[in-house]
């Protein structure tokens, strides 16, 4: 058996912005990269009664709407590494920032269950700000993929030309087709983003739901996320939930 990966896809937050045309994608550089690395963090979640914790990569992210003034951070990563299913639970949860400190996570939005892969996205709030400069990625959708589209992975060598995402013609999650990726991952991986260049800007296309084993055949599995997929929805509710207080 191949061990394949999963990533979920994300597409712009704001439908009304979603371009009409086919977006244009280029090759991501190692500055693209040694960016975004100070926009990921760690996400940790107090397994239920135990003193362990579930713990993924996570990617902060900016608005296009609210601008930078915010009372906390807005983080995308992974459902299985929050852990809570169908309830925003947080008071076991917290991220470690760029600087290394801890910052409590106020609000948690996430799939009521995890039937598929498709529904492995969360997204957390933060107490406060991180310390410091801020580095928030943008976050593009994926509009009519064809063939293969070069991208970068955080945590990965970015200068892999291999390293390449494409629509599968066969493997399929809860009978949708998924994409897929020839980045690999480690442990560790789950919820690191996935970058490219669209339309001239770097932003998180993806981000990278675990390793799994199958009989998919070779290549690594990717989840694709279209707007019907209350991912939308959710973030536009983590930027409310971390807006200023007036």
């Amino acid at each position: 058996m191949r061990s394949i990966v999963c990533l979920f896809f994300v597409s712009a937050f704001v439908a009304a912005s979603a371009p009409a045309f086919a977006q244009v994608y280029g090759a991501v550089t190692g500055t693209d990269v040694s960016r975004a690395e100070s926009a990921m963090v760690s996400v940790y979640c107090r397994i239920p009664g135990t003193q362990r914790a579930w713990v993924s990569s996570g990617v902060v992210i900016q608005s296009d709407t609210t601008g930078d003034e915010r009372r906390g951070e807005v983080v995308i990563t992974t459902a299985h590494g929050v852990g809570h299913y169908g309830d925003d639970r947080h008071d076991e949860c917290f991220v470690e920032g760029p600087d290394g400190g801890h910052y409590r996570v106020i609000r948690t939005f996430n799939p009521p269950t995890l039937a598929s892969s498709w529904e492995d996205w969360a997204v957390v709030v933060t107490s406060r700000p991180f310390e410091g400069p801020a580095v928030r990625l943008p976050v593009r959708g994926i509009q009519g993929v064809e063939g293969d589209v070069p991208v970068a992975m955080v945590g990965r060598d970015f200068t892999n030309p291999q390293c390449r995402l494409s629509r599968s013609r066969r493997v399929n999650d809860g009978g949708r087709l998924v994409y897929t990726h020839t980045c690999g991952s480690r442990r560790g991986l789950s919820g690191a983003p996935i970058l490219a260049q669209v339309d001239g800007e770097m932003a998180v296309i993806a981000i990278n739901v675990g390793r799994l084993s199958g009989g998919a055949g070779p290549g690594q599995r990717a989840i694709a996320r279209g707007v019907g997929d209350g991912f939308d929805a959710m973030i536009q509710r983590g930027f409310e939930a971390s807006a200023p207080l007036r």
